[in-house]
């Protein structure tokens, strides 16, 4: 059975599947089905769950009704001990000599005879008694258990909960299946059959590990594989590593020390990363500090600096000293949010990385990501063309829709054909200022042939008045 806990990470992971693999109608059909076979999991869960809840019930109460019988028999068995032990005691005790002569001696002897017999009976009476209350006891105790189990047979509780798990299982059943064919897990048909660069492979996976932080292993890969890294670039993994390692805990001076070191080169590139930590070191010190004076004082040393520069953001960041007891409810409460942490660490990263001329994201992780995204339209045209017809394609004939992050350069569709410029068939400019792909080009102008019109005006030019155009 799977907790709250384990049933949120499960919808998460397949939220993110979904994420990941796109949105089409196949794959909304599986979010849908996905989440009715939750609900349904979850709806069986709290069926066995109430099912056991009645049987301990059950279970309790007659655990109960048999305590208090044993402590009613124990009352019982008390409250006799006292008199038997008495009667014993009596019908034990010696009898003491008579004064009287022994001529009285028969009378008194005739009367003890006398008395004897009746004293055995009760004796005897007395003796089954334990017997006879032993054996109600037995017989009530059986009552209890005999009314317990005819109670859990009405509950029908076997019954009940193996039909629950049948029901779930004929779903989770089908659902693998439709797991199965939703998700191919065998890419072999897509892969091509290109012998691939090792030494460029190799060099991908250790620059991911120094990206990583993982320096010592990353070493070592270079080791065993012969991958060369050049010098600068493993420098600059294990500075900005240093400055992450310190920023989890909370400590901005390597970060800070840094960006002072390389203030000229940042602003050269337009990066603010300084004034970034001495904003976020001065709203630690107001948010925790119980002295108002030492952001008061911080603020004079550190932000007056950039008073030229980001004069409006030192305003309202001195504006947060009025409300240094209610900042969540002050017009500031922007300035105090939860993940300022996480966004100074990834402006140190952009700003190391771009410093030294490196991606800010492996070249290993985006390949991953986009491949990823791309994996189900390259699966449909490889189960709809031939081996060698998919061998020789150089670029998939359909749009693989990427993220904003993947965009790396700009694509230029032509307006006339609405087709995306390749280097076969790139943008050209012309004499008035528009541009359309080479293929329209050589197209209206009867294969190079004579004078063309521009579709967008009246302009008239010829081909060797076009230029090629470089994005």
């Amino acid at each position: 059975m799977l907790n709250s806990t384990d049933r949120r990470r499960q919808s998460k992971q397949l939220h993110n599947i979904a994420q990941r693999r796109g949105t089409g109608p196949a794959m909304q059909a599986f979010e849908d089905e996905s989440r009715r076979v939750l609900k349904k999991q979850r709806l069986c869960v709290q069926q066995v769950e109430s099912q056991l809840d009645g049987l301990l019930r059950e279970v309790e109460v007659a655990k109960q009704r048999l305590v208090e019988k044993q402590h009613e028999y124990r009352r019982k068995k008390n409250r006799l001990s006292p008199t038997r032990a008495a009667t014993t005691s009596e019908s034990n005790e010696p009898r003491a000599a008579s004064p009287l002569s022994e001529g009285t001696a028969p009378e008194v002897r005739a009367e003890e005879a006398n008395v004897n017999p009746v004293d055995e009976e009760e004796s005897a009476a007395g003796n089954e008694r334990p017997e006879t209350s032993e054996e109600e006891e037995d017989q009530e105790m059986e009552e209890i258990v005999q009314e317990f189990i005819k109670r859990v047979r009405l509950l029908n509780v076997e019954k009940n909960v193996a039909h629950e798990l049948k029901t779930i299982h004929v779903t989770l059943s089908k659902y693998v299946k439709l797991v199965d064919k939703t998700f191919c897990n065998d890419i072999t048909r897509i892969c091509k059959t290109t012998d691939w660069d090792h030494r460029l492979i190799c060099q991908l996976v250790a620059e991911y590990l120094y990206q990583d932080g993982q320096i010592d292993a990353a070493d070592a890969f270079c080791k065993e594989a012969q991958v060369v890294i050049p010098a600068k670039n493993r420098e600059c993994f294990v500075e900005l590593h240093t400055m992450l390692t310190a920023i989890r805990r909370k400590d901005l001076v390597p970060a800070l020390t840094w960006a002072r070191t390389h203030r000229k080169e940042l602003q050269k590139l337009h990066i603010d990363l300084e004034f970034e930590l001495v904003r976020l070191k001065y709203l630690e010190t107001l948010e925790h500090s119980k002295d108002v004076m030492d952001a008061v004082k911080y603020a004079s040393d550190e932000l007056s600096t950039f008073h030229e520069t980001h004069s409006k953001d030192v305003g309202r960041l001195l504006s947060c000293v009025l409300f240094k007891d209610r900042l969540a409810d002050s017009p500031y409460k922007d300035l105090f949010h939860n993940h300022r942490w996480e966004d100074i660490t990834n402006s140190i990263v952009r700003a190391c990385c771009k410093l030294r001329r490196l991606p800010h994201r492996p070249y290993l992780q985006t390949c991953l990501s986009a491949g990823v995204r791309a994996l189900p339209a390259m699966r449909k045209l490889a189960s709809v063309l031939d081996n060698n017809k998919w061998e020789s394609m150089e670029e998939l004939p359909v749009e693989v829709p990427l993220p904003n992050q993947h965009r790396f350069h700009t694509v230029f569709a032509c307006p006339v054909s609405k087709e995306e410029s390749t280097p076969e068939n790139p943008p050209m400019l012309l004499k008035c200022g528009h541009v359309i792909c080479k293929s329209c080009v050589k197209k209206i102008s009867y294969n190079f042939s004579r004078r063309f019109k521009c579709p967008t005006c009246p302009m008239e030019q010829m081909e060797s008045e076009t230029r090629e155009l470089f994005f």
